[in-house]
């Protein structure tokens, strides 16, 4: 187990959290990476622990950003934003934070929890409650055990503190209103719960897995080698592979429109005269893959695209028609495969009328 994060290990925290992005982006969040490299600097090294090394009593706190990953770029965070938004969640409270846990340890938010530890000089737990990206902040195993969302606390980068105490789902929109207001992205402080809650909900070694698939992504010599780590690791493997023909908008566009995203089409065909025709559909990641008809991998099952020239992951905004993928599926946390979890975030949460490959034994 990985028992401190450094500056040094940043770069891989940065690379390994797009494999549970499912293909949301490949934009390289370089200057909030230096920013908090900086801030790691003058605090030394992050320790990082698991569950069972605190007390059950120990007060957690869940980091992640909400918004877009354009106004993210746009208005870069600092790292010291956790600072106001847990100290404002601990007057709330009555109580100090004892650790930070992960929102969900992907893209950039598997960064924030690693600068807002070392802003608050607390360790980071290695857990968060997605094990990949979800588009709503009440799509967490915290959430499905039963966990409150509140009293939360969210940030803007002008450094508003907007303190909420209400139910998951009205939390969840006024967030969304006050992230518009705010120039598109906050920080959070959710989920305040003790270990002993946490220890039955949370996806264990998170941030752990995220670096260790950043180092193969960086320094494997060679595809075969990568797909290998990739399996050992992350339980990744190839559902298929070829040539990007089709890119488009999804033809299935029903559901819930809370989900700030535009929907997305890939279509990959096989090669050779037998090739099987892959369609992926999504909206800001890839949700299902449909092979000949057939429904193969479906969220929460992550799903994303290998370059098979130059192995790293290709984001949709970067897709393009010609370019040669792999198609990968990781497995969710077996606690998004139970009948409540695949209510939560399987294919139908997104207004997929198909069922999840595993539904009929969850």
């Amino acid at each position: 187990m990985i028992t401190e994060i450094t500056v040094d290990d940043l770069p891989a925290i940065q690379t390994g959290s797009q494999l549970t992005c499912s293909s949301a982006g490949g934009t390289h969040f370089d200057g909030t990476r230096e920013n908090f490299a900086e801030l790691l600097r003058g605090t030394g090294p992050v320790r990082m622990v698991g569950l069972d090394e605190l007390d059950g009593d120990a007060l957690c706190v869940a980091i992640g950003a909400i918004g877009g990953f354009g106004p993210m770029l746009e208005l870069p965070p600092y790292g010291d934003e956790a600072v106001l938004a847990v100290r404002a969640l601990e007057a709330r409270l009555g109580r100090r934070v004892d650790a930070v846990v992960s929102l969900n340890a992907s893209g950039p938010n598997a960064l924030f929890p690693v600068a807002a530890a070392a802003a608050l000089g607390l360790p980071l737990v290695d857990c968060d409650g997605m094990g990949r990206v979800l588009p709503l902040v009440s799509q967490t195993t915290y959430a499905m055990a039963g966990l409150p969302i509140g009293p939360l606390a969210a940030v803007s980068l002008a450094g508003d503190v907007l303190m909420l105490d209400t139910s998951l789902q009205r939390s969840e929109l006024l967030l969304r209103s006050a992230m518009q207001a705010a120039g598109g992205w906050m920080l959070c402080a959710t989920y305040p719960s003790t270990v002993d809650q946490l220890r039955t909900c949370a996806i264990r070694g998170s941030t752990s897995k995220v670096v260790e698939v950043g180092r193969l992504l960086r320094g494997a010599p060679d595809r075969t080698t990568l797909l290998a780590g990739l399996a050992s690791v992350a339980q990744a493997r190839v559902l298929g592979g070829g040539r990007v023909v089709e890119l488009g908008h999804a033809t299935r566009t029903v559901g819930a429109r809370q989900y700030p995203a535009a929907p997305t089409s890939v279509v990959v065909r096989e090669p050779g005269p037998d090739g099987r025709m892959i369609r992926l559909e999504g909206q800001s990641e890839i949700f299902l893959a449909v092979i000949d008809g057939m429904v193969a991998a479906a969220v929460p099952d992550v799903l994303c695209l290998l370059d098979q020239r130059e192995p790293h992951i290709v984001g949709l905004e970067q897709v393009a028609i010609g370019n040669d993928v792999d198609v990968l599926v990781m497995p969710a946390d077996p606690l998004w495969h139970t009948r409540a979890g695949l209510a939560l975030a399987g294919p139908r949460a997104f207004g997929f009328g198909v069922a999840h490959p595993r539904e009929e034994g969850s």
